[in-house]
């Protein structure tokens, strides 16, 4: 069956979030009315220097209204109603909720009590009665019972492990005889975590259920959690069926490597030669960080024993076969601090989450008077049958009863009519007891209802949440019109953008420039004599580059003749062209040079980290405009500026817009 959700949507809510009744009115455009409240809000909020004067008020005032036309306008074209529009403002509006969902009481409770869960290790057995959670009442109850007569059969001291095998449902049992080793926090189900803790070591739990069925425990141990440990270990495989002699030769060899250890013989060499485990021996027998609760319990028990880096085990026996373990590094655990962002996301994922949801439930509940009529409930329920199952059960079959099942606040009721209704419509439901099957809907019905009022009612009770709903809400749809009406047009009409550029070249124009042509060469290679003889000859050569327009050619035939090697010769490529920085000096590749500094020969030579740079100037560039690639981005910047001016006259001349002198001058501090 598939659950009910109240038809309570954030319509409602941003209806909240335009409210004004009580305060006052600043701005009307059309039948809009703008509170003196939001203004202040904004207005604050978007300055860094606030000054309450006429001056910067008014100017405030005209960005704000044209703020506010862009904003209805795409109201007006739809854009608020769009699934694009939905999906990303609910997506921001279920983020801002959240804070008023949760208990950080509750959380660090549950929080603590992991930390100190994490504190211990327990080692504990177990019997299980399965019990799925959608028996029935009568299945339940039986299951419970046959728990109970196990639970007093181990209080009279039958052996545990003995009575596992013989009582419970968990098909491990024949090989653990129950024992399920170590264990701590988040290694098991909550419930169970729980209860195991609660219990005295050597004491039998009483009978308690998860979703998996009915549950007794015995605690076998309990000692403080060592933390994590790296270890590495030598594996001797053997079957635990293996005949006799097979487990004889695996004993008398791993014996013979813990002897060969203790008499000095290396490490790596005897995992290396020795070890069975295929995954590690190359690592040195190395199994990485492990905890409680991840490896068998021998292994565990055994590794736990090791006080020391370094320390090597006693060969150990466990169901793969026998291991020596040697301690490679210990991580004990931090404080509670430290650890608890990595306890509050492990809590995220584990069921304690359902438990902290649901105290946050009861109290919603409080705060908003929820009641319910549980004989209108019951009678409800018994009005239900099997035909559920085939989805053929109607409304008809509760003609006459209407009672109110619960109520919110007094004004949202869930009747019992309103029940029929849904479980009607919902189509075929499981087969599981019809008890079962409403219990489950029904609780699904009063979360989904009580929750969704308790949203409804956020923006009219945190006004700072009203206003932050209000700001996502209007940046969202300023930013989409704004794309459409302004941004995706100016960068996509070219023709529009040609003809603005034509218009407007002469704002976009380069400064006094030079046009210079350069080569650089490992100069250390030459005597001073030898390094001016190629300057000489690279400035003629650039000189007649610049003539001929192919530098390149020129300076490499010139270079030749004087035995510099080709590979040695840096070029610049064809002559560049340099901004002149203040009328001063140009900036060539990260060579300063005054705009006097050429002299007749137009030739500029520089020494930079074992380099001779030879600079010639081709010519002065004077001032011109740019051309519409070299300034695309300008110009598109300011073609936006005129489509968005363009359009936001046509929005004051579209729109009534009236403002409240009387308010705007109470905000104004002399």
């Amino acid at each position: 069956m598939r659950s009910f959700f109240l038809s309570i949507v954030m319509a409602a809510t941003m209806s909240a979030v335009a409210q004004t009744a009580s305060e006052d009115i600043l701005l009307t455009i059309d039948n809009k009315q703008i509170s003196k409240d939001e203004f202040v809000r904004l207005y604050q909020k978007n300055n860094t220097d606030v000054t309450f004067d006429s001056a910067s008020l008014s100017g405030y005032m005209s960005l704000f209204i044209d703020y506010k036309l862009k904003v209805y306008e795409a109201e007006a074209a739809g854009m608020d109603t769009t699934a694009d529009f939905r999906r990303e403002f609910d997506g921001y509006r279920s983020q801002l909720e959240k804070p008023y969902f949760t208990d950080p009481s509750v959380d660090d409770s549950l929080a603590r009590e992991a930390y100190e869960h994490l504190q211990w290790i327990l080692r504990a057995s177990h019997i299980i009665v399965n019990c799925k959670p959608d028996v029935s009442a009568a299945d339940s109850l039986k299951a419970y019972n046959r728990a109970e007569s196990i639970r007093k059969r181990a209080l009279k001291g039958e052996d545990f492990a003995k009575l596992a095998r013989e009582t419970s449902d968990d098909p491990s049992v024949a090989k653990n005889g129950g024992d399920l080793g170590f264990f701590s926090a988040f290694s098991m189900i909550y419930e169970f975590e729980k209860v195991a803790f609660q219990t005295k070591v050597g004491a039998v739990s009483p009978v308690f259920r998860t979703r998996f069925g009915y549950h007794i425990l015995k605690i076998n141990s309990r000692r403080p959690n060592p933390g994590k440990f790296n270890v590495a270990h030598i594996l001797i495989k053997v079957d635990p069926n293996a005949d006799k002699a097979k487990q004889k030769a695996a004993a008398d060899k791993v014996k013979m490597i813990s002897d060969s250890l203790k008499a000095g013989a290396d490490w790596a060499q005897m995992v290396t030669r020795y070890s069975d485990d295929d995954k590690t021996r190359d690592q040195q027998g190395d199994l990485r960080w492990f905890a409680a609760g991840m490896m068998v319990p021998e292994f565990e028990e055994a590794t736990f024993s090791l006080k020391n880096v370094g320390d090597i085990s006693q060969p150990v026996h466990t169901s793969y076969g026998w291991h020596i373990i040697k301690l490679l590094e210990v991580k004990p655990f931090d404080d509670y601090e430290s650890m608890k962002p990595q306890i509050m996301k492990l809590l995220s994922r584990d069921v304690r989450s359902d438990y902290a949801e649901k105290v946050v439930l009861e109290r919603l509940k409080r705060e908003y008077h929820f009641t319910e009529d549980k004989a209108a409930l019951y009678e409800f329920n018994n009005l239900v049958d099997t035909s559920v199952w085939s989805g053929s059960w109607t409304a008809d079959k509760i003609k006459g009863h209407n009672k109110v099942i619960f109520s919110i606040n007094d004004t949202v009721k869930f009747t019992q009519g309103d029940y029929a209704k849904l479980v009607e419509s919902s189509g075929a439901a499981p087969k599981q007891p019809v008890e079962i099957l409403l219990k489950q809907e029904y609780d699904r019905i009063v979360e989904d209802m009580v929750t969704d009022y308790a949203k409804e009612q956020l923006p009219r009770k945190y006004p700072e949440l009203r206003y932050l709903l209000q700001e996502y809400h209007d940046g969202i749809l300023l930013f989409a019109l704004m794309d459409k009406m302004v941004w995706t047009k100016a960068a996509t009409d070219s023709a529009g953008l040609e003809k603005y550029y034509e218009a407007n070249k002469q704002n976009y124009m380069w400064g006094d420039r030079v046009e210079v042509a350069s080569c650089s060469y490992n100069g250390n290679a030459f005597s001073d004599a030898d390094k001016k003889n190629a300057d000489t000859k690279i400035a003629a050569a650039l000189k007649a580059g610049s003539k001929k327009g192919d530098y390149e050619k020129q300076v490499r035939a010139s270079m030749a003749k004087i035995g510099v090697e080709p590979d040695s010769i840096g070029m610049g490529g064809d002559a560049k062209k340099y901004n002149i920085v203040d009328g001063k000096w140009c900036d060539i590749d990260g060579i300063r040079i005054d705009k006097d500094a050429w002299g007749k020969t137009k030739t500029k030579v520089m020494n930079h980290e074992g380099r001779s740079y030879v600079f010639y100037l081709v010519r002065n560039v004077p001032p011109m405009p740019k051309t519409l690639n070299e300034c695309r981005g300008l110009v598109i910047s300011d073609y936006q500026n005129k489509l968005e001016a363009e359009w936001l006259e046509q929005l004051r001349s579209k729109h009534t817009v009236k403002i409240n002198e009387a308010v705007f001058n109470s905000m104004i501090k002399k």
